[in-house]
């Protein structure tokens, strides 16, 4: 029971943590092109809505379910929308709402958590986690084959997918970002990219200190 509590506390420290430490995990799937995803397993813990914890042994379903086998009792099967997250291993998830995918719109889905600054997390986001389909040649799949996306969550309100064309992330990061003059100038002049995200929420975050009532988020 002691080392149960001991384990839970860290693993609570690992999900709550500043954003800064989730770059620098190493993530626990990868994309698989055309093939279908596995379960992830491992031990770790799950955080529920109301904040308590559950440990044990997890499993992440293709499905997008969350299956947590304490040492002691019946085995427990969550849905994104029931918890707040959980950490798997080294690595941690958390949840992004309403995710607009190539075939359909997701409300709620486990993704790997990245980085966090002010009120904007980044997530890598596999869809081949969350029970979605897609057509193919007329017929429903599951699993499907597209790849895995950089998806931003604000604090409130929906995800947002971050685009890879120029100038669909253009657009984007403005309608998102855009109220600070910084980022607006050097995001409109191609200056700031996709792969400079994480200065981008380091820049709004500091700014959105300074400016707390201008803030989009």
């Amino acid at each position: 029971m002691k080392y149960n509590v001991c384990y839970s506390l860290l693993l609570a420290a690992l999900l709550l943590s500043a954003g800064t430490a989730y770059g620098q995990l190493n993530p626990v799937y990868h994309n698989m092109g055309g093939r279908s995803a596995r379960a992830l397993s491992g031990p770790g813990a799950c955080q529920l809505a109301d904040g308590r914890w559950q440990s044990g042994k997890l499993r992440l379903e293709p499905s997008g379910h969350l299956r947590i086998q304490p040492a002691e009792g019946e085995s427990n099967v969550y849905q994104a929308g029931e918890l707040q997250g959980f950490v798997l291993k080294t690595d941690t998830f958390g949840v992004v709402r309403n995710v607009s995918t190539p075939s359909q719109r997701i409300a709620a889905a486990f993704a790997q958590k990245l980085y966090r600054y002010g009120q904007l997390t980044a997530y890598k986001f596999d869809p081949r986690y969350t029970g979605a389909t897609e057509t193919f040649l007329g017929m429903e799949t599951a699993n499907p084959s597209y790849t895995m996306d950089l998806v931003l969550q604000p604090a409130t309100g929906d995800a947002v997918v971050v685009p890879t064309g120029r100038n669909a992330f253009t657009q984007t990061m403005l309608r998102l970002v855009g109220n600070c003059p910084e980022l607006a100038t050097q995001i409109t002049k191609g200056k700031l990219g996709r792969q400079h995200m994480r200065q981008i929420l380091q820049t709004y975050a500091s700014w959105q200190q300074v400016n707390p009532q201008s803030a989009i988020n």
